[in-house]
């Protein structure tokens, strides 16, 4: 009797152990590793980015900020892409998003507490589409205000990841220059029409 109390009590020893250890496990981490501002960009504006980021633990995931101001309405587009080798440098779940607001202003490297995270995902305009080593936001149009474009992923090379890209925005036509234009145009499809007569 004695030996089986002995066994079921180290039984139950090693489950609060093992239940421990699982419990113990370091829940994702959200690291901002990088953050350039642009400030005011002349109309049109395309800047260049790109990060070798070091390498983090698989579930970690590093954010780098490019955040920029318009004056007026835009046309933006923005693209990433990853330069991959193997399981030496990679980045994988990269992700384009645009929020609005001003870049990260603290110290980098900084891990984001739940309140900061929350924050983020509050500001999030659009995410981008397309594969897991490029992303694309496609052309939208962004009034007058500050913004940033979040680059993200999982760093899972030995030696870490790269990344680059272009974030683009060009002035929108106003609606009186339109309206202009397409007078031009009326008036031109007149003058053939008479000139064929």
């Amino acid at each position: 009797m004695k030996t089986t109390t002995k066994n079921l009590a180290r039984v139950a020893a090693c489950a609060a152990i093992a239940f421990a250890s699982a419990c113990a496990v370091a829940a994702p981490v959200l690291t901002v590793v990088q953050s350039t501002d642009y400030g005011l960009l002349t109309l049109p504006a395309s800047e260049g980015f790109g990060l070798n980021v070091p390498s983090m633990a698989s579930n970690d995931t590093f954010l780098s900020d490019y955040g920029f101001s318009i004056g007026s309405a835009g046309s933006f587009t923005a693209a990433a892409v990853t330069v991959d080798l193997g399981n030496i440098f990679e980045i994988s779940n990269l992700t384009v998003t645009l929020l609005q607001g001003s870049a990260w202003s603290g110290t980098t490297p900084t891990d984001l507490s739940p309140a900061q995270i929350a924050d983020r995902a509050a500001r999030i305009i659009v995410t981008g589409s397309g594969m897991p080593t490029a992303q694309t936001i496609d052309d939208m149009t962004l009034p007058a205000g500050t913004y940033t474009l979040e680059i993200s992923g999982n760093a899972t090379g030995t030696s870490g990841g790269s990344f680059g890209g272009l974030l683009n925005v060009a002035a929108v036509p106003e609606p009186a220059g339109l309206t202009l234009m397409l007078a031009g145009f009326g008036l031109l499809a007149a003058t053939r029409r008479r000139a064929g007569r």
